[in-house]
């Protein structure tokens, strides 16, 4: 029995038996080793760009010729030479180029009725070009008509003109800011009463009587309201003072609110492109109507604050 066994060992040990197998190269990258530590994968990162732009055209401007109406910026190059609290609001029983139904000269600026003493201010940054009072200078078919009167110079050939001050603060060829007092409200020269008599004028020759422009088209509007432009387009340029009715709604209610009544340019002011200019309208729906040979002409128009509301109308 134990020759047995001793034969049988001996022939195990005589066997040449395969070893394990290797391990291949796939393992070997996935294996960790007891010490090793693990790394979390982070997610690559990406700069997010902007959409691309697509190019789009330039808008085109409204044309009021062929809209109803339209509404810009405006070119409010000045502000206001009366200041809150003081009456900063254009009298519109007296606008530009109108003449209170032919009671009156056609008028060459607008009015601002204040007290004697109110202080007046410079419109703009400018040159003072004059600051005296017109008995031996004519800014006007007349001498003495302004009375005490101050002319800025400001940037583009643009000038404002103070009239029927009681005092002036400034000299002849000093620096102005716009906000610096130039004078206070008086009534001299041709002034009924106490107000500030103001213009804006344009061109090199500031003497000429007819290079005046509308000033509310210059102004600020005065907080919370807008301008409205009207221009009526004749066969004849011949102006003539025609009424206009400006009516006022609460947006959406029929009833109005309030009716403004102004006319159209007088003769002589046909250098203006229009041919009425109403401010410090509140925002809101109007109605701008008057009648012509075939009848009676309307346009329902909308003001915004801060902005100009432009109205052509095109009569044959």
């Amino acid at each position: 029995m134990k020759k047995s066994l001793f034969l049988l060992a001996l022939l195990f040990s005589s066997c040449n038996f395969p070893s394990p197998a290797e391990p291949t190269s796939s393992a070997v990258e996935t294996q960790i080793s007891p010490t090793q530590t693990t790394t979390p994968t982070v997610p690559p990162t990406f700069t997010l760009l902007p959409p691309t732009q697509t190019p789009t055209s330039t808008p085109i401007p409204c044309n009021p010729l062929s809209a109803d109406y339209c509404i810009t910026a405006g070119s409010f190059l000045f502000q206001r030479p009366i200041l809150p609290p003081d009456n900063d609001k254009v009298d519109i029983t007296y606008l530009y180029a109108s003449t209170q139904n032919g009671a009156r000269d056609p008028h060459h600026g607008v009015e601002f009725q204040n007290p004697f003493g109110t202080s007046v201010y410079a419109a703009g940054d400018g040159v003072v070009v004059f600051a005296d009072s017109d008995k031996m200078t004519k800014f006007s078919p007349w001498t003495n008509f302004y009375g005490n009167v101050v002319i800025i110079h400001h940037a583009g050939d643009f000038y404002t003109l103070y009239a029927h001050l009681s005092n002036i603060s400034v000299t002849a060829m000093s620096d102005v800011k716009a906000g610096d007092k130039v004078g206070e409200v008086g009534q001299t020269g041709g002034a009924t009463g106490s107000h500030l008599h103001f213009e804006v004028r344009l061109g090199s020759d500031f003497s000429e009587y007819f290079s005046t422009q509308n000033p509310e088209l210059w102004l600020i509007p005065r907080e919370n309201t807008g301008t409205l432009s009207i221009t009526l387009q004749m066969e004849s340029e011949r102006n003539i003072e025609r009424p206009l009715v400006v009516t006022r709604f609460f947006d959406g209610n029929p009833d109005p609110v309030f009716k403004y009544y102004l006319t159209s340019y007088a003769k002589g002011f046909e250098h203006n492109t229009e041919d009425a200019v109403l401010g410090s309208l509140p925002p809101g729906q109007y109605e701008v109507a008057f009648n012509d040979v075939t009848g009676l002409k309307k346009r329902l128009i909308q003001v915004e604050a801060g902005k100009l509301t432009e109205v052509v109308f095109q009569v044959k």
